[in-house]
């Protein structure tokens, strides 16, 4: 009994709300994307690929965007200023736009090198199902935070959802050009290439419109906590 009345406290103090639980997984995401970025880095390096090399960039982009989010979630937090908390949410936000536009422009000359090159990796094997089941659950996990966390309206939770909006759609675009190959396509890596510059543009004018957004979401309630809206 009192094993589970620890348990209990446990989860609600770490795990109580849903922002806490959207950052949690958040980090979780994130030690997957630094590992993806570091060995695409190496394999890169190792194999003097351009490929991976432009890859790795994007990954690592990806990656210091959300943990530089991640990070000042866990300051506001501790803030007891409802007005300074709310300054430094939205200066992560517009930060958050600021590096959009550098996953997009990174993302972009992966797909330019693609498009004019064909240089691109392809899996092969059981490695693609693995690779196409990675890519969906992205997305379906992109979609269910927006959709699941359309109440709460803090900057902080906003900018995940477009980082993680961008990482899953780079990963459709992988999955498209990796099955077009199986099926033998001659044009695989052309309209792959052409779909990934597509999300680039998308998310430089998503990150241009939260870089100039006058956000106005946050509670200013001075005993409601950031992690606690809804």
């Amino acid at each position: 009994m009192k094993m589970k009345t620890y348990l209990k406290s446990i989860w609600f103090h770490y795990l109580g709300n849903k922002q806490d639980r959207t950052a949690l997984f958040n980090v979780a995401s994130l030690v997957i994307n630094a590992v993806t970025g570091i060995g695409k880095l190496i394999l890169g390096i190792y194999l003097l690929s351009g490929w991976f090399i432009t890859n790795a960039v994007y990954y690592l982009i990806l990656c210091v965007a959300k943990s530089q989010v991640l990070h000042k979630y866990t300051v506001i937090k501790r803030m007891d200023s409802p007005e300074e908390r709310y300054r430094l949410e939205l200066t992560v936000y517009k930060r958050g736009g600021l590096f959009l536009c550098l996953l997009g422009v990174s993302y972009s000359m992966v797909c330019l090198r693609m498009y004019l090159i064909g240089d691109a990796f392809i899996y092969e094997g059981n490695i693609v199902y693995i690779v196409s089941t990675v890519a969906f659950t992205k997305l379906v996990f992109a979609v269910y935070g927006t959709w699941a966390n359309r109440h709460l309206h803090n900057p902080i939770i906003s900018t995940l959802k477009m980082i993680n909006f961008t990482d899953a759609m780079v990963s459709i675009v992988v999955t498209q050009a990796t099955l077009l190959t199986m099926q033998g396509s001659p044009l695989a890596l052309k309209t792959s290439s052409l779909f990934g510059m597509g999300c680039s543009v998308l998310f430089c004018l998503m990150g241009v419109w939260m870089m100039f957004h006058k956000k106005k979401e946050t509670s200013t309630d001075p005993n409601q906590s950031p992690g606690t809206e809804c």
